[in-house]
């Protein structure tokens, strides 16, 4: 089963096929200046104006709202020989994958894109040779687990803070989905469970996780972008709003006493949507945040449900 081409994708894709990989120039100075973060990890910055970046810069904020704060935006060069060669075999490897599935409802490469988080510390790594070791809980098994380009918050949330400043760094890369199967929480696979499939996803019809095995994770991912951006200290912590204590009927008769109602309305369809299981619950949550705004929330879990705990 193939998954819509987001608007997001589809502009990038459209933008990507006109960008040249170009090669930083010499300096005749005799004391060379120490080179810039993106010199360094063989990356160029964007500036806004750039259509990637605006493309980026608004998929963060529809993803983020103004909760996070985004520091830059950088596009991989491809500039050494060993992120040339991934280049390479990506490209190869698409065209393979593209072969195999030839005639196929739905067939094809299906090449999307993905969020992963990573740290500083391994971004080089990971740039010049590659994904080494997945950073994560292995609850889908063993490989590298990817967001969609629409599901940013999800990929956010599930990474840990670089600093104490809430830095973090996204990854957005090009990923060779192929034919996916799914994968159960739970699962301890490594390996496609047969030839005919690629990649694993947590659901065929709405995936918020990409499942790349370890075999295939240094040949259908490649980094194009990285994202740096500030979280607030506390950023996680509305998880909280899942808390069993809390249900939503409860929250939204507390929410009515502070907001219209249209915006009640449209809180109650997004619940019925979810109860009707249209929507996940974290995308519920989601989108009473938005309405809502998180100190509102804050305000009357702290209010309301330690009254509700003290019944």
């Amino acid at each position: 089963m193939d998954y819509a081409r987001t608007e997001f994708q589809a502009s990038l894709d459209s933008e990507q096929k006109g960008s040249t990989i170009s090669e930083s120039g010499s300096c005749d100075c005799y004391e060379q200046p120490r080179p810039s973060f993106a010199d360094e990890h063989g990356l160029m910055e964007l500036f806004e104006g750039d259509k990637a970046y605006d493309l980026i810069y608004r998929n963060c904020k529809s993803g983020l709202g103004d909760q996070c704060q985004l520091l830059s935006i950088l596009r991989n060069g491809f500039r050494t020989l060993g992120s040339r060669a991934k280049l390479k075999t990506f490209q190869v490897f698409q065209e393979a994958v593209e072969m195999k599935h030839v005639g196929e409802e739905g067939g094809g490469s299906r090449v999307k894109y993905g969020w992963c988080a990573v740290t500083k510390t391994e971004l080089k790594s990971i740039l010049e040779y590659g994904f080494s070791q997945p950073s994560n809980d292995g609850s889908y098994g063993r490989g590298l687990y990817l967001s969609p380009d629409n599901a940013l918050l999800e990929c956010v949330k599930g990474s840990a803070a670089e600093s104490e400043d809430g830095m973090r760094f996204l990854l957005l890369s090009r990923v060779i989905l192929g034919k996916s199967e799914v994968v159960p929480r739970g699962s301890s696979q490594s390996c496609p469970s047969s030839p005919e499939f690629d990649s694993g996803v947590d659901n065929l019809s709405s995936p918020k996780k990409y499942i790349v095995w370890s075999t295939h994770m240094n040949t259908h991912v490649l980094p194009e972008f990285l994202v740096c951006l500030k979280t607030p200290f506390n950023f996680n912590s509305p998880r909280r709003l899942r808390s069993p204590w809390m249900p939503f009927p409860l929250l939204i008769k507390a929410l009515s006493k502070f907001l219209p109602p249209p915006q009640i309305f449209i809180i109650q369809k997004h619940y019925r949507d979810q109860q009707n299981m249209r929507i996940s619950r974290s995308e519920l949550i989601q989108r009473v945040r938005r309405i809502t705004g998180d100190k509102l929330l804050v305000h009357i879990i702290k209010a309301v449900g330690n009254k509700v705990q003290q019944q």
